[in-house]
């Protein structure tokens, strides 16, 4: 895909102007105790594809320095900043505290989870390193893990790439359930990160929660699915108090993690053998909370694995729990972990959800940045969100995917 081809904001091509020299050789200078840390050469590049990143964005930086009588001739690092001069963007980080929770996971969360699973002897990384943070603006830098051979894969995985991700997840969620049952000795309160999905944010973007209408009027011409056109018909009327009460988590269950929030494919990177990959690292925990483990799981049949994963779920569930129990027996966790039939029962009960993911944020999965404005997105204007929703609803990885689903929805008394 050639670069003139590429719909890119502004913000996403020039660096904000506090991001120079003078602010990272005060950055280097600190995090490597040298205050004679010189650079020699500092070049921006553009850290994500355009649309990747919707409340924030991120640019590589190359740095060139000496430092201590050496000489280091390229080193490169993430930096997550948000576009200053989008409001909408900028009230919504304001709101949402997302960088500051972000922060919060990256320098006292996911530390305590590195020093738990150091003590049992597990080296796995869960995340990138942090190598420091602002919050005037709100900027965080991460040691740039594609020099590493990390890269970014946009293609859904197959059974066995999926469950090593869902292992993956289990430990994750393994980790902060022990944490929660040992409060007294890990002082991270897990349970004040409450969910990021509120009436106010509803109505900011509503452009991610609006499709039922134009949905219904793609699946009219479906045949055989008039009962579900009819459904979908209703939805405005119910979707919304529905999906605000399924991301609450359930004081009284035994199964509350911390959740990632946001676990989709474009938030992991891989070090890939041909199709398949050998190690993964989490990106991104804005939007990280309290809550049932089911948010996170809905979204790996929808934005990690493929249509052979949404086959088999159940068998993927069955490999997550196992994961998650027998990880919970490493770290000595003295609590009793949810059951298997725990699980899948919140799924169920989490069903709005999987339909917001199904419906609402699959086809962004399958929107063509070389043929639509990424603001665009943003834009509530009927006429922007019609040809938006046009070009998600006709496409045929999407159609294909809701053909399949959408009935699985309906039959299960999710979709009613």
């Amino acid at each position: 895909m050639a670069e003139s081809e590429i719909h890119a904001s502004e913000s996403e091509i020039n660096p904000p102007d506090f991001l120079n020299k003078e602010f990272f050789h005060n950055v280097l200078r600190r995090t490597k105790n040298d205050d004679n840390l010189t650079i020699t050469n500092l070049k921006f590049v553009l850290g994500t594809k355009p649309g990747d990143n919707y409340a924030s964005i991120m640019f590589k930086a190359i740095v060139s320095y000496t430092s201590k009588g050496k000489t280091v001739d390229s080193r490169s690092l993430v930096i997550k900043t948000f576009p200053v001069e989008n409001e909408v963007n900028e009230d919504m980080t304001s709101e949402m505290l997302m960088f500051e929770r972000e922060i919060d996971m990256y320098t006292k969360v996911l530390p305590e989870m590195k020093r738990i699973m150091e003590f049992i002897g597990d080296k796995e990384e869960l995340a990138p390193n942090l190598v420091y943070h602002i919050m005037g603006p709100p900027t965080l830098i991460f040691d740039d893990i594609a020099s590493l051979g990390y890269e970014m894969h946009y293609k859904l995985f197959d059974f066995n790439n999926t469950v090593k991700i869902m292992k993956k997840l289990a430990k994750f969620h393994a980790l902060s359930y022990y944490i929660y049952d040992n409060k007294y000795n890990h002082l991270n309160d897990l349970t004040k990160y409450t969910t990021t999905m509120t009436d106010v944010q509803m109505d900011k973007f509503k452009v991610f929660f609006c499709g039922f209408d134009y949905l219904r009027e793609e699946v009219e011409k479906w045949p055989g699915y008039e009962r579900i056109a009819e459904v979908l018909a209703t939805q405005n009327k119910t979707f919304r108090e529905n999906l605000l009460a399924a991301y609450q988590p359930n004081p009284d269950s035994e199964a509350n993690v911390l959740c990632h929030g946001d676990f989709h494919i474009k938030n992991m990177m891989f070090l890939m053998n041909g199709e398949d990959f050998n190690k993964t690292m989490f990106l991104d925990f804005q939007l990280s909370y309290w809550g049932s483990p089911a948010t996170d799981l809905l979204c790996v049949f929808y934005a990690i694995g493929g249509t052979e994963c949404r086959k088999r779920r159940g068998e993927i569930l069955s490999i997550y729990h196992e994961s998650l129990t027998e990880y919970l027996n490493r770290l000595g966790c003295l609590r009793k972990p949810p059951t298997l039939l725990d699980l899948n029962i919140e799924m169920l009960k989490r069903g709005p959800i999987e339909i917001l993911w199904a419906v609402c944020f699959l086809p962004f999965f399958h929107l063509d940045f070389t043929k639509i404005d990424p603001e665009a997105v943003a834009d509530t204007s009927p006429e922007v969100m019609s040809k938006v929703r046009k070009l998600m609803y006709t496409n045929e990885e999407v159609v294909k995917t809701l053909k399949e689903t959408l009935p699985e929805l309906l039959y299960k008394g999710i979709l009613a």
